[in-house]
């Protein structure tokens, strides 16, 4: 499934907050990240490219913040004049192949709640039925700023875009009424030829109208809404039990900015009447009010009956020039570590307000010119200043001298606000010496983590994990030790410290993200299984589902994964996809008759060999290989053929034909890359990119002496030894380690250090 995320629009109806130069949909209005952010985020596991529509102005903005993703497709349009989502809608699905399904929305929805991934599923089957799905939400009043949708069921009798107050009284009384959420999910093919349709009609109009030159698309202003949805006989409705919001005024901004309002307020004998006040240098009394919004930032206040409130689009498109700078740009600066503030600046000084969220960490850096001190106002700063901590309590403060390399970063659970007041010879942003990584101490848990594994008994294992590694099976045979696991099928436990023998899930369960990342958010579990494997006999034929069929048939993740052969016999081999183009019923057939290795591709491999199993594709490891298997969450396996073997019982182990059918790729495999390089020399050492996906990311060292590694907010990173020994160590903490052995390290800004003889592969997210 493909994504369109329509990130283009100005925001201006929620000015002061939202400028031109930041509008809302890019700005962390209530969030960690922006809204943009978390509508990527949401849905990662769902869609493999995403269509991004942005303005021009935006295309940068959109850059930096999907930076913050890695191994994610994604292609940017950029629209250079405003026509409205029906054009911007065209433009991204032309780029897409037309047998696509996909998934449109703003990026400027808030979703909070569960019931996201069942919906999908829901309205994906009717999606392939010929139908555009939306996705309705409870109606809690007659308001006229949403699409009305007339249901039975899940078909849709009508589509009212925008309705009058009038109508809107009728409708809200009504039990068969949602409100349409914004999101479609529809075949890209029927998208793009009904479209193309209701443009060239509107063209053709416009063109007699405007003497407007042909061959470009000038059809005014046109949303989706009333190009497609009000005229469309193939609508259906999946219901969203979910908190929703469209973040398009300020009822809606009220509703997800809880806490966030009547700040610096004292109201009078008031009624219904809402203060959003952003500063705290000012006091907004309110006497005898009735039905007002008075937004207040440090240099716009906005004030308007509440029923009016959207007037200030035309407000701003009819003000003088003179006024231009405070609708389009904001005094504020935001950053995914929070945010900046110029309070006062001259010659010789500039004071900034600084808001940094809990976990949030600025780069370490130092200032030639200039001498800063940081006063603080709420919460506890940390500072990594001369290769120590040190922390600032509220009502503190410190100096730093020019030329000193400081670290400024919050351990705690909650926001900091800080004062910063700069003085010296030149106060310029240039001024500015990184120091790009650098160990970062301070932390509450600890930063490595030594695992010991679950282990299988598969009838095909062997005992070369308790041979060559030393591993403490339970049993005579070993065929698989999950390394790093949090699947309830077989946790790893914690080795040594604060959580010796406690299960890897209940700690991922109780740490969640702190210890994860922000990018395990993306997940509702903990995204990733590591596995060794041992084939002393070969495995079975199998296939594992992908991500729409799993969610739906076995309520948790597909199954994309990576082996890395560690080592294996002469002449070893395995099966990867078909060597030609098979049908269902041939497949059916020579799996009756026991000949399907027939037409399955044959790999042989050698130690050091990388392949990547996509969801759908009919695979076997075959006897004598030593693998390392770096996958999804998941355990959700479908086997077709087992060489008609039986367990240790005597029994046959159940086949998943059907299942297996329902997800199976019936074309030839072909080998990508999946983010395969070759292998590059740096220090003496040897890395090697062994795969890049939405899922994760690994990479292979070969370290002579010492190698440097470093880890962000974004990602956990996760260590197995290969072979060798030697010590990881981060800030004060260190671990031996040797073959076999399986770390984790929490995410966070840090440096690890390792030093040794050895091999290992990395994996994040």
């Amino acid at each position: 499934m493909k994504a369109i995320i329509l990130a283009g629009g100005a925001g201006d109806r929620l000015w002061p907050l939202s400028r031109k130069n930041a509008p809302k949909q890019f700005l962390n209005l209530n969030q960690d990240n922006s809204l943009f952010q978390e509508t990527i985020i949401r849905n990662i596991p769902f869609c493999d490219e995403f269509v991004i529509v942005t303005n021009q102005e935006y295309q940068e903005i959109v850059e930096g913040q999907m930076n913050q993703f890695q191994g994610i497709s994604y292609q940017i349009i950029v629209e250079t004049e405003a026509l409205g989502t029906a054009p911007a809608v065209l433009k991204a699905s032309s780029v897409l192949s037309k047998e696509e399904m996909v998934l449109i929305m703003p990026a400027d929805l808030v979703l909070i709640g569960e019931g996201y991934s069942d919906a999908l599923y829901q309205a994906k089957t009717l999606a392939e039925q010929g139908q555009y799905v939306l996705f309705g939400v409870r109606a809690d009043a007659p308001k006229t700023g949403y699409g009305y949708i007339r249901h039975q069921g899940n078909h849709v009798s009508r589509f009212i875009e925008k309705p009058s107050k009038a109508l809107a009284q009728q409708l809200f009384y009504q039990d068969d009424i949602l409100w349409n959420s914004g999101m479609i999910l529809c075949n890209n093919g029927m998208l793009q030829e009904e479209l193309e349709d209701t443009l060239r009609i509107r063209q053709e109009k416009y063109e007699k109208e405007h003497e407007s030159p042909s061959g470009v698309y000038k059809t005014g202003r046109i949303h989706i809404e009333k190009a497609l949805l009000e005229t469309s006989d193939h609508l259906s409705v999946i219901p969203l039990f979910m908190q929703w919001q469209d973040v398009s005024n300020f009822h809606s901004y009220e509703s997800v900015s809880v806490g966030k309002e009547h700040k610096n307020t004292i109201l009078r004998d008031c009624k219904n009447t809402t203060v959003i006040n952003q500063t705290d240098r000012q006091l907004i009394v309110g006497n005898d009010l009735d039905d007002l919004f008075v937004v207040n930032t440090e240099d716009a206040i906005y004030i308007t009956r509440k029923e009016s409130e959207q007037d200030i689009k035309s407000i701003i498109a009819e003000a003088p020039d003179t006024y231009e700078a405070y609708f389009n740009y904001s005094p504020m600066v935001y950053r995914n570590w929070g945010m900046r503030e110029i309070i006062a600046q001259a010659p010789g000084y500039r004071v900034r307000r600084i808001l940094m969220y809990p976990g949030a960490t600025l780069s370490a850096h130092s200032h030639e010119k200039r001498n800063e001190n940081y006063a603080v106002i709420q919460g506890q700063l940390a500072i990594e200043l001369d290769g120590r901590v040190i922390h600032i309590r509220e009502h503190e403060s410190i100096n730093i001298l020019p030329n000193q390399m400081h670290r400024l970063f919050n351990d705690g659970d909650q926001n900091i606000v800080v004062i910063e007041v700069d003085t010296g010879q030149e106060i310029d942003e240039r001024d500015m010496i990184h120091l790009d990584e650098v160990p970062m101490a301070g932390k509450k848990l600890p930063e490595l983590y030594l695992l010991s594994p679950a282990y299988k008994d598969y009838l095909w294992g062997g005992d070369r994990l308790v041979r060559q590694f030393g591993k403490q099976s339970p049993y005579d045979i070993t065929a698989e030790s999950w390394e790093l696991s949090a699947h309830k099928d077989g946790q790893s436990h914690i080795v040594g410290g604060t959580f010796d023998d406690q299960p890897f899930g209940d700690f991922i369960r109780q740490y969640g993200s702190k210890v994860c990342g922000w990018k395990s958010r993306t997940f509702d579990r903990f995204p990733i299984l590591i596995k060794f494997i041992d084939a002393a006999k070969p495995l079975s034929v199998q296939i594992h589902p992908g991500d729409d069929y799993a969610f739906v048939h076995e309520k948790e993740f597909g199954k994309n994964e990576m082996w890395y052969v560690m080592d294996a016999v002469e002449g070893a081999y395995l099966y990867c996809g078909f060597s030609r183009r098979v049908s269902e019923e041939e497949v059916r057939k020579r799996l009756a008759d026991n000949s399907i290795t027939e037409v399955l591709n044959k790999v042989y491999v050698k130690k050091g060999d990388v392949i990547f199993i996509p969801a759908g594709t009919i695979h076997a490891i075959g006897a004598g290989i030593l693998i390392c298997e770096i996958q999804q969450n998941s355990n959700s396996t479908y086997r077709v053929y087992d060489y008609d073997r039986v367990d240790k019982e005597g029994k046959k182990r159940p086949l998943h034909v059907d299942k297996a059918l329902d997800v199976m790729n019936f074309e030839p495999y072909e080998q990508g890359a999946f983010g395969l390089l070759e292998p590059q020399e740096k220090d003496g050492n040897v890395v090697q990119q062994l795969s890049l996906c939405k899922y994760f990311q690994c990479e292979k060292y070969r370290i002579r002496e010492k190698q440097t590694l470093y880890v962000d907010e974004a990602s956990f990173v996760s260590l197995v030894i290969l072979a060798g020994n030697g010590i990881i160590s981060c800030g004060e903490e260190s671990i031996s380690f040797g073959a076999g052995d399986s770390i984790f390290v929490s995410a966070g800004r840090k440096v690890l250090h390792i030093e040794g003889t050895c091999e290992l592969i990395t994996t994040r997210i």
